[in-house]
């Protein structure tokens, strides 16, 4: 029998929603949403996890204005290799995710 441990996370689980609405439930790194295809195994998911822009160990903190969506790809470390880039179609689907100030300002 195998003993499960569970991690303690700092972050609530209403700043991980809100974290992840606000970038539209999309990675910010690499523009993946959660459920797509994974690029390295076709019966894998993208999964979104929340990340921190500047670490804890540098001495920021789980503000939401620190944390970003970011994809399962990215957030194992595999962000270094060279992903194909989002095309056209999903930049555009990306854009009607965002707010309609964002987009408005977007489009100028």
């Amino acid at each position: 029998m195998t003993k499960r441990i569970a991690l303690a996370q700092s972050i609530s689980q209403e700043t991980r929603a809100f974290v992840l609405d606000r970038n539209g439930f999309t990675c910010r790194m690499y523009g993946a949403v959660a459920g797509e295809s994974h690029p390295y195994g076709v019966t894998r998911k993208m999964r979104l996890h929340i990340g921190h822009i500047v670490d804890k160990s540098m001495g920021r903190t789980d503000d939401p204005g620190n944390l970003r969506a970011i994809c399962s790809v990215c957030n194992e470390g595999a962000s270094n290799l060279t992903l194909t880039r989002p095309d056209r179609n999903k930049l555009l689907t990306q854009l009607r995710r965002a707010t309609a100030a964002d987009q408005v300002e977007a489009l100028r």
